[in-house]
């Protein structure tokens, strides 16, 4: 091992700084109130910190006369041995001040100065012992260079967004169209766990582990995709108590779908009788079909039909897994799929609480979201390919994606721009894919809108009551009211171009309000600094009464948030340019339907918001 002179010349600054430290830890223990003076239990800890204090002045005196005989300490098992105790010091601080709080508190309180130290002092060994053994590695710092010089021009416009959010409260005050609470958030706890269980994936699966590909390909997706099956299936159904389920009350017992989910299913019924969608002309057709199969396989058992759907959506975290290997590292993909599956098991915990979808509910939001992270891999494959076959089956996967939501139309013009871009700017290569492309989304779509034509006359792709809601979003007042829309006179498009036309300002300001809500949305998913009562305590639903106002602590942390999601997006950029922007076009461009249809917030941003935490879990182990 090679250590230089001035490396070593540290050693006694980090022996007396952590003396010093014990030394606090002595101040704070005293602190602590006390009934009947000092306890055994305190005189023991207060002797452990003195010894401590002691001997880190006695090897920082040592060190001054002879510096280079520390240098051995600087070895692979001390550097990991520092790294554990700070975990698991970490680890113990967590259990006793919120697995029982009401127990362990009081022991909480005597043990945390004492606790508190090894888990600093030993995750500063660590960083420290790693500096003597590497020193600073000049060329390694080179080489992530470009990474945060890409990262610039994200965080940039990030924080343009932040501030103009912050002054002008657009995409914070609410819309007088439809406007919601923000979606679940992650705790706290499990955003910690996440990373810390990311990070340890980086260092554990190497570049020459990587290439086994048992390990990155089947190994790290089985165990993700047996985490959330487990995880999600434990919550039991008797958490569905929301508006999506008549009560759970004899004779059955079981929870019946109501209101939207309700009426997914009694179009699925009404395929299985041959009634055809009751002569109507129903939204996202693919899940009604895809809840009429699960009746043929499961007949009326609705918690075998829900867990069925929750073994499918499962893949869910799978499939953000292979996507942030692809755009980054098998570490970023656990780190993202992590957050996804804690997330969704939240969604279940609070479901009779608030509103909200997630699993175990007949909608379609999440698996639209399902489908475009799948849709999100096909797109980089077609990209990378370039080539007639990957073509075809990416304008057919689209068309798949629009059966689930019509509004993913949107996305198409933001991905042909990035096509554009990705086929090299040859733009002749670019039309001729593009025709291939739409060739076979409109062939996929077809039987649908023949289907339509039949039943109205024209070939219509939604519902008419769909659209008669967004038409009544083009008003100053009476939105959601549908009977404002006459389907045999009037026409959506004509009455978003009339109404933007005599109201340009105030179209802009409610577009960019549900726009940016969208991103919002997404960013709240990630935990903020909240009261927290413990693991076993109801969670604390802040997100929704959230009013758009943050604490100047959470301003701080949403300003690391989107720090760090540039970092992201400069990392995806420098290993894949174009395409490691195939997830943030599908994100804008729903976004932009969202802004155009005037929803946002809760489910609306489900299917997308996704993109947010996706970036942020690359920047984090970048």
């Amino acid at each position: 091992m090679k250590t230089s002179r001035t490396a070593s010349n540290f050693w006694p600054w980090f022996f007396f700084a952590t003396a010093f430290q014990f030394l606090l830890a002595v101040f704070a223990l005293l602190l602590v109130p006390s009934e009947g003076g000092l306890s055994v239990a305190r005189t023991t800890l207060l002797a452990i910190l003195f010894l401590f204090f002691f001997a880190g002045l006695y090897f920082g005196f040592i060190a001054r006369r002879d510096p280079l005989r520390f240098d051995q300490l600087a070895s692979t098992p001390v550097i990991l041995s520092s790294t554990l105790l700070s975990l698991v010091s970490g680890l113990l601080l967590f259990l006793l001040r919120y697995l029982d709080p009401d127990r362990f508190f009081p022991y909480y309180e005597r043990l945390s100065p004492l606790l508190w130290c090894f888990f600093a002092i030993s995750a500063e060994a660590a960083f420290f012992l790693l500096f003597i053994k590497n020193g600073i590695q000049k060329q390694n710092l080179l080489k992530v260079k470009p990474v945060y010089r890409s990262a610039l021009f994200p965080i940039g416009i990030l924080l343009v967004v932040f501030f103009f959010v912050a002054i002008t409260k657009i995409g914070v005050k609410a819309d007088t169209g439809y406007w919601g609470e923000p979606g679940v958030a992650i705790q706290g706890w499990q955003f910690i766990l996440s990373i810390v269980v990311g990070i340890f994936i980086l260092f554990t699966v190497t570049s020459e582990v990587s290439k086994k590909i048992s390990i990155v390909n089947v190994l790290l997706p089985l165990a993700l995709y047996a985490t959330a099956v487990i995880l999600w299936l434990g919550v039991p159904l008797e958490v569905l108590a929301n508006s999506f389920y008549s009560p759970i009350s004899p004779p059955a017992n079981i929870p019946f779908p109501y209101s939207d989910a309700g009426f997914y299913d009694y179009l699925s019924q009404s395929l299985l009788i041959g009634a055809d969608y009751f002569d109507s002309i129903p939204p996202r057709p693919l899940y009604v079909v895809f809840l009429a199969i699960l009746h043929i396989l499961f007949g009326q058992n609705y918690p075998a039909i829900i867990t069925a759907q929750t073994f499918i959506l499962a893949f869910f975290p799978v499939t953000l897994y292979f996507l942030g290997k692809k755009l980054h590292t098998p570490a970023a993909g656990v780190t993202v799929a992590l957050f996804a599956i804690f997330r969704e098991l939240v969604g279940l915990w609070i479901s009779s609480n608030t509103r909200v979808v997630n699993s175990k509910i007949l909608t379609t939001d999440f698996p639209t979201a399902m489908g475009i992270a799948l849709m999100c891999l096909v797109a980089i494959w077609w990209l990378e390919r370039r080539d007639v076959k990957s073509t075809f089956v990416a304008g057919g996967a689209f068309g798949l994606l629009l059966l689930f939501r019509t509004q993913s139309l949107f996305i198409l013009p933001a991905l042909f721009v990035l096509a554009w871009f990705a086929y090299q700017r040859k733009t002749k290569e670019w039309i001729l894919a593009g025709i291939t492309f739409g060739v076979m989304m409109v062939i996929t779509v077809l039987p649908w809108l023949i289907h339509n034509y039949t039943i109205s006359g024209k070939l219509s792709f939604d519902d008419p009551q769909q659209v008669a809601i967004i038409y009544s979003q083009y008003s100053f007042a009476g939105n959601l009211d549908i009977s404002l829309f006459d389907p045999e006179k009037d026409s959506i498009g004509q009455r978003i171009i009339s109404f933007t036309r005599e109201n340009p300002e105030y179209v802009a300001t409610f577009f960019t309000a549900h726009f940016l809500n969208t991103e919002i949305g997404g960013l709240l998913s990630l935990p903020l600094i909240k009261e927290f009562s413990g693991l076993y305590a109801p969670i604390n639903l802040y997100w929704v009464e959230w009013n758009g106002v943050l604490e100047w602590y959470n301003l701080i942390l949403v300003i690391v948030y989107l720090i760090v999601l540039g970092v992201g997006l400069g990392a995806a950029w420098h290993r894949m340019r174009w395409l490691s922007l195939v997830p943030l076009v599908f994100n804008i461009g729903y976004a932009v339907a969202n802004g155009i249809a005037r929803f946002s917030s809760w489910r609306y941003n489900l299917p997308v918001d996704w993109v947010i935490y996706f970036y942020f879990a690359i920047g984090v182990i970048e």
